[in-house]
This record gives C-alpha cells, sequence and structure tokens, in this order.
C-alpha cells in the first residue's frame, strides 16, 4: 500500500547534495545566463553579482 498522496511540484525547491563536511547547493539561473556560462564554464557580462543568493554556514 502507497500512502504518498500526489501532490504539486512546488514552485520552490532547494537541490543539495551533502557529506559530514560540505553542503553542494545548485543554483538555477535565467536561461540567458545559463546557457551562455555553460560552454564559457564564466558568467556573461548580464551577470551581476548583487544579485546572488548567499548561504551562510552555521556552526
Amino acid at each position: 500500500m502507497n500512502d504518498q498522496v500526489d501532490q504539486p511540484e512546488p514552485r520552490f525547491r532547494i537541490r543539495a547534495r551533502h557529506t559530514e563536511s560540505t553542503i553542494t547547493v545548485y543554483e538555477v539561473y535565467h536561461p540567458g545566463i545559463g546557457w551562455a556560462a555553460a560552454p564559457d564554464g564564466r558568467f556573461p557580462p548580464s551577470w551581476k553579482r548583487d544579485r546572488m543568493t548567499w548561504i551562510k554556514h552555521c556552526s
């Protein structure tokens, strides 16, 4: 018997992987930024550092 109820996909979701010592969080970018950055390995000029989301370390 499956007790899970099908629910709609949430609008926002955090995707991450972790070990005992690290957390890697995957951030989604607008296609104009992501598609330009993927082949070059660097952000295009349209990317702005002040628009980043920062995750802070808590002990």
